[in-house]
């Protein structure tokens, strides 16, 4: 009996120290393998940033390359542009003077079956001009064509093409042909200064298409 006592006292009295210090022990075991867990995931992190930042890199000079090849792309395209569209020569006049004898397309003239005769060589686009004084609307480049209809002084007209003196013009929804004397690129006032004798010339011509513009 008393030897079982003995050791029942015994474990009683364990030791706080050494107990304190187990509870240590394994405390820092734990810290040690979350800092290896810890120190692995960082590495995975940082191996994982660098490769990022090598991709970042990449794609950086990658795009470096394609803006210079565009760069040179559209230099050449522009140079090309050049080459093929030689620099248009201008008349006195200030509108372009076009070689060759290949039809302009750019301007439909379908359903102005009252024209006489079309134009050849268009210019490269509309070039607004104001008659100097009345003048007739003919459905041809001479005063033997037939007249469409008049446009007074001032009027606006928009100019497409230019042949042997005479300028096929726009005024409205009509076209016809204008003898190039009668038109200026400078607006001109609609009230005449010339003599009396002029107003009645140019009236008779607006009413009965007799002179010879």
């Amino acid at each position: 009996m008393d030897g079982r006592r003995t050791s029942g006292h015994n474990r009683q009295k364990l030791n706080p120290l050494y107990v304190l210090f187990l509870g240590l022990v394994a405390a820092v075991a734990l810290l040690l393998i979350l800092s290896i867990v810890l120190g692995i995931r960082l590495g995975s992190a940082k191996k994982a940033a660098k490769t990022a930042e090598k991709q970042v890199e990449e794609l950086k000079e990658k795009n470096t390359k394609l803006q210079q090849e565009i760069t040179e792309l559209e230099a050449a395209a522009a140079e090309a542009a050049k080459q093929e569209t030689p620099a248009i020569p201008t008349g006195p006049d200030g509108l372009p003077e076009l070689p060759g004898q290949e039809t302009q397309t750019w301007l439909d003239l379908s359903g102005h079956s009252e024209l006489s005769v079309t134009p050849t060589q268009l210019l490269d686009r509309y070039y607004t001009y104001y008659a100097t004084a009345g003048v007739n609307l003919r459905s041809g480049p001479g005063t033997s064509y037939s007249r469409l209809a008049t446009v007074s002084k001032g009027g606006q007209v928009e100019v497409a093409a230019k042949e042997n003196g005479w300028m096929f013009v726009k005024t409205g929804n009509r076209f016809g042909w204008i003898k190039e004397d009668y038109l200026s690129t400078t607006k001109v006032s609609a009230q005449s200064s010339t003599s009396t004798s002029s107003q009645s010339s140019r009236r008779t011509e607006a009413t009965s298409g007799s002179l010879h513009h």
